[in-house]
Order: structure tokens, then sequence, then C-alpha cells
């Protein structure tokens, strides 16, 4: 169903919309961390050493994924907002065959350069081979999880976050059961083959429930197939989102580099620690984000609605509400950190390096959650306000200093040097974040007073 996100109360609204949104967010997580876990019990020790070594570049296509979703969901819910459904239709129909044409080129770049790639990161050589036959099926999956998030992406502009949150259920347990049966035999190599068939089904799905949804849109204009212009409106948007993904996914290849010059020089285990307390924290910091995300729709509708004053009842609705959300996981993820890593490895061998890096990661990061929520909420809404330039800016000050301390602390401070780099970019970041919220043209009073409660410009401010 299809939901207009510029009436009723913001948290009311924002409540309802986030929580399936969550949900999502949660289940995707659940069998990505299923992936590893099971790869970690029963596909041998270097398991999760190649699952993290091929992760740095798997984060990098998924930012290209977020980047479809995000930016086909901010164009299509600001004409959406707007009443103008052919322009939606067109924004759709153009999202899907350049996305399409994109992820094939990607494939076939990725399958040939892969074991250079890994080989340059400076992957353990025990770990090689698995990590690149992960990484080129995880390639050929690729079409299907650049379409399954651009639908994502198509039903929350149109208001809807339940349809793709029961997708994205069916997909999670149907994949985390291939993981189980396909690893017993084909170890590291069947854990991407259930994350291939699981996601093709649901790519599949979804597609055609966004035919059947766009199909009922009533327009007086004529809608096209493929627009230029469209494309460049959605390029605008979607790359500073892809950008900010991948700057943050670049960053971590660079992190993961050290990483992997850390577990050659003190053991495996290094490498295994990090694997488990990454997925944890990534499940943290993903699901508490999908309040930020949902705020970035709810903004980009009322934007195009002129609705102004209702956006900043959002953000402060959208951080009461994520912060609850926030406490709970950082709170998980301090004191249950040993047993959470502690799942990802195989029973009977040495896991005590593995074990304390992990923890030693979650026990840094966690305490930053807060900090790191405030930051994607600010984003979010700049981003919705269409400050494409402050959202990019913002992230790459945190992913510049990330990388930097990085560098610049393990020498000192050993593996601990890597979580204390994460929270310093994290608070450096949030302080640049603020300041572009702080300055969005539209939230200013001078320009929200000029507009009433539906909108609608005001009689004294017509002939301005």
């Amino acid at each position: 169903m299809n939901t207009d996100l510029t009436v009723g109360k913001p948290w009311k609204v924002l409540l309802k919309y986030i929580l399936p949104l969550f949900g999502s967010a949660f289940f995707q997580q659940l069998y990505t961390m299923a992936d590893t876990i099971i790869a970690g019990k029963f596909a041998g020790e270097t398991a999760l050493t190649a699952i993290g070594a091929s992760n740095a570049i798997v984060n990098i296509l998924m930012a290209i994924a977020l980047g479809a979703n995000a930016g086909c969901a901010v164009l299509a819910s600001r004409y959406f907002g707007a009443k103008e459904n052919g322009k939606v239709k067109s924004t759709i129909y153009t999202a899907l065959i350049s996305f399409a044409a994109l992820s094939v080129i990607l494939l076939l770049a990725g399958i040939l350069s892969c074991r250079a790639i890994l080989e340059g990161m400076n992957t353990p050589s025990i770990a090689l081979d698995d990590s690149v036959l992960y990484l080129n099926i995880y390639y050929y999956g690729l079409p299907f999880l650049i379409l399954y998030n651009l639908g994502t992406g198509i039903f929350s502009a149109l208001g809807d976050s339940r349809t793709p949150f029961i997708f994205l259920v069916i997909s999670s347990v149907s994949n985390i059961i291939l993981d189980y049966i396909l690893v017993q035999k084909y170890g590291v190599a069947g854990v991407a083959w259930a994350t291939f068939i699981a996601q093709g089904a649901a790519c599949l799905l979804t597609m055609v429930f966004v035919f059947r949804r766009t199909s009922g849109l009533k327009s007086e204009d004529k809608p096209v197939a493929f627009s230029g212009g469209l494309l460049k409106l959605l390029l605008l948007l979607a790359l500073p989102v892809a950008l900010q993904n991948s700057f943050v996914s670049v960053g971590n290849f660079v992190i993961q580099f050290k990483i992997n010059e850390l577990a050659n020089e003190q053991g495996i285990g290094i490498t295994n620690g990090f694997t488990a307390g990454f997925k944890v924290l990534v499940f943290c910091t993903t699901c508490f984000c999908t309040c930020a995300n949902g705020l970035t729709n709810f903004v980009s509708q009322n934007y195009g609605a002129h609705k102004f004053a209702r956006i900043k009842r959002g953000y402060y609705s959208t951080l009461v509400i994520s912060t609850i959300l926030t406490g709970i996981l950082a709170t998980i993820a301090f004191v249950f950190s040993e047993p959470l890593v502690k799942f990802f490895m195989a029973a009977g061998a040495d896991n005590t390096l593995a074990v304390e890096t992990g923890k030693t990661f979650l026990h840094i990061t966690a305490l930053f959650f807060f900090v790191v929520n405030v930051k994607m909420v600010s984003d979010c809404t700049v981003r919705g306000c269409n400050g494409n330039v402050g959202f990019m800016i913002s992230t790459l000050s945190d992913l510049v200093l990330r990388v930097g301390f990085v560098f610049l602390l393990t020498p000192f401070w050993g593996f601990a040097g890597v979580g204390w780099a994460w929270s310093f970019g994290w608070i450096l970041g949030t302080g640049v974040a603020l300041a572009f919220y702080f300055t969005i043209p539209c939230l200013r009073k001078k320009n929200m007073i000029k507009y009433d409660e539906d909108g609608k410009l005001k009689p004294e401010f017509m002939a301005q």
C-alpha cells in the first residue's frame, strides 16, 4: 500500500513507517551474520578470514546497491509527494534500465580483477583461494543485489515499508536454511551459493510487485521508459550515497589491509576476531540507522510538498526513536561481546586471540553508537533536503579521519587502535554533520514561515 508521509502526526507516521524498515534491516543483517557464523563453525578455520577479506570488496558493491536504492527513493518520493505520478513511473523505469546495465558491467569487471585485488590486500595465503571462490560467486549474484535494493527503494518512495519487509523475511529464512545445507558439502562456496539463490528469489519477487504497484499509479502525463534528464537527476542523488558508502568501504578496504598485516605478524586470530566483531558492529549500526534512512523519505516527500516545519518535527521525533533503539543495541554489544564473538568460532579450536580481538573491538566502538546515530539522522535529513554536497563532505571527513587514525594509533596501541580510530572518526564526523544540518536553507525560520501547514505559500509572500 502506498503511503503519503506528508500528513498525520510526524512521530506516529515515522514510527509506523520505520518499524518495518527496522525489521527488514534486522533480518537482512541476521542472514548476513548467519552466513559468517555457519561458515566459521562448519567450513574450517580459514573460513572467517576468507569471508572477512572478501567483505571489504562486498561492502563496496553493497554501497553501489544502496546508492541505487537511495537515489531512486529520494527522487521518486519527491515526485510522489508532489502528486506527479507520471514522473514517478518514468523515474522507476529509468532507474531499472540504468542500474541493470551497470550491474552486468560490474559483474564482468569484478570476476576479471578478483584475485589480483585480494592479493594486493595482503590476504593471508592460507585463505586466498577460498576468498576468491566466495567473491566470484557473489559477483554472479550482483544483478540480483542491485535490482532488489532498487526495488525496496521504490517501495519506500511510495510510503510502503511493509512489502519489502515480508520479502526479506522469506529471503532471510531461506538463506539460513540453505547455508546450513550447502556448507556441509561445499564449504565457503556453499555459503555464497545460498546467498545467490535466496537473493535471486527475493529480487524476482520484488520486481513482480514493483511493476504491479507502479501500474496502479494514475497519471495525466504519459510516462517514458527512459529519460536522460531523469537519469542525470538519479545519478546526482545516487552518487553521494554510493560515494558515501564507497568511501566508507574503501576506508574499510584500507583498514582490512592493516588487519591482514597484523594477522600475518600475530596470527590468523586477529582477522577472525575482527571479522566477528565487525559483523556484530554492522548488525547493530545498520539496524538503528534504518531510522535515519526512513527519515530521508519522510523528509523528501515533505520537501517536495513544501512542508518544511514538518521536516524539523520529524528530525527530532526520529532522534527520540533511534536513540532508544541505539541504547538497546549498544548495551547488548558491550555486555555480551564475548559470547557474541564466540558464536562465530569453530568448536575445539584455539580461539583465544580471536575472541579477545573481537571483544576489544566491540567494547570500544559500542560506547560511541549514540554518536554515529546523531550523525546518521542529521546526514539523512540533509540528503532529503537536497543537500548532497554536505552529505558527502560529512561522510568523507569521517572516513579520512578513521583511516588516518588506524595507521596513527595501531603502532602504539596495537589492535585496540582500530577500535579507537572508528570512534574518533565518528565523533569528528558527527560535528561536521550537525554543522550542515543547522544550515539547511529550507529549515531556517525565515523560509519556514512562508508556507502554511498544507505547504502552500502564504498570500503575503506571493509577491516577493
